[in-house]
């Protein structure tokens, strides 16, 4: 049953990593947390991931954490808890 789990977990760690609007052929895949990583706090953090997830069946960014070079998001994917980071 976690291979479901990590498959999902992969395609949304490349949600969230990939820059919003640059894949090619949806520009709405992506987020923009890579590209205004200085200007961000937690709540920016997670509003733009919530953006880039949105459109994943089941999945729901739960919170959002900043430590000095990274962001752990908390996501749960069809009600199982799973935390995934994304260094900057």
């Amino acid at each position: 049953m976690d291979n479901w789990i990590n498959t999902i977990l992969e395609n949304c760690v490349t949600a969230l990593v990939c820059p919003r609007s640059e894949f090619y052929p949806d520009k709405n895949f992506g987020s923009h947390i890579k590209s205004e990583k200085f200007l961000l706090d937690s709540e920016r953090f997670l509003a733009f991931a919530r953006q880039a997830l949105c459109e994943f069946d089941g999945v729901y960014v739960k919170s959002a954490i900043m430590k000095s070079d990274s962001v752990d998001f908390l996501l749960l994917i069809n009600d199982y808890e799973r935390e995934v980071s994304i260094s900057l």
